[in-house]
């Protein structure tokens, strides 16, 4: 192990990278602290023989940073990619990994319509001028692809409609299907052995323009989180957090409505 946390440190010295270590077997690269970079959370699971990432990156440019970022950390090859829902900022990253994608069937549905949109900068810019209020968001999306003509948005090649569960050596990943106001496709992602639990956005408001002035975090989604074997939470776009994060979070909720 202090082998392996010598060569993150060292990968991060030569990519910029910042890896934060969780438990055992899981790290994440952690969401830009600018938000209107919109980076999420990626997760990184090591094993001795792969890599397993949770969500893609936002785009190209992040996946390949990552890709640089692991190489450098010479851990075993991205064998799976997860995508906790299918939000641009979680899977547009996707075609870099060249690995097994698994997500919900839903997930996999929404994204093969995305597929028929006319990516380009012109059709970013039509969708600004229809829909102002969004224009930070389109532009960040904008800003995480290098080139239109050479992007692909990545296809789940597995998918599971309520859950699904992975052994392997050292490990054992249940991915669940939650729901939620935020996207109908989200899952979590729970690690075992490590008791952690990847939570995507399931729990944040709806996304605009369907966010009304009075939405806000999802209570119920909060309490069917609540778990005693899971000692660390990691949602889309925060630190990591603990049970009392949990609870944190449902009082907020609660008070907003």
């Amino acid at each position: 192990m202090l082998v392996k946390v010598i060569q993150i440190m060292q990968s991060q010295l030569e990519t910029g990278i910042t890896m934060q270590q969780i438990s055992e077997h899981v790290w994440i690269i952690p969401q830009n602290p600018d938000p209107w970079a919109v980076q999420p959370n990626v997760g990184v699971i090591i094993l001795p023989d792969q890599t397993i990432l949770v969500d893609a990156g936002n785009g190209p440019k992040q996946a390949q940073s990552i890709m640089r970022a692991l190489i450098a950390m010479k851990v075993p090859p991205v064998r799976h990619v997860i995508y906790t829902h299918h939000h641009w900022d979680h899977t547009f990253g996707g075609d870099i990994y060249g690995a097994n994608v698994i997500a919900h069937q839903r997930c996999y549905e929404h994204l093969q319509h995305q597929m028929t949109a006319p990516w380009s900068d012109e059709y970013i810019a039509e969708r600004i001028a229809e829909q102002p209020e969004l224009a930070q968001g389109f532009r960040a999306l904008a800003n995480a692809i290098d080139s239109w003509a050479y992007f692909r948005i990545r296809l789940p090649t597995m998918t599971f409609t309520k859950n699904l569960t992975f052994h392997f050596d050292t490990i054992t990943l249940h991915l669940e299907h939650i729901g939620g106001q935020h996207a109908d496709d989200s899952i979590t992602v729970r690690v075992v052995e490590d008791s952690v639990l990847f939570v995507g956005d399931c729990f944040y408001p709806p996304i605009p323009p369907q966010r009304q002035p009075d939405d806000t975090l999802d209570a119920a989604i909060l309490k069917q989180l609540l778990d005693d074997n899971i000692s660390c939470y990691i949602d889309g776009h925060g630190e990591p957090f603990g049970e009392e994060g949990i609870h944190q979070r449902i009082e907020e909720a609660e008070k907003g409505k």
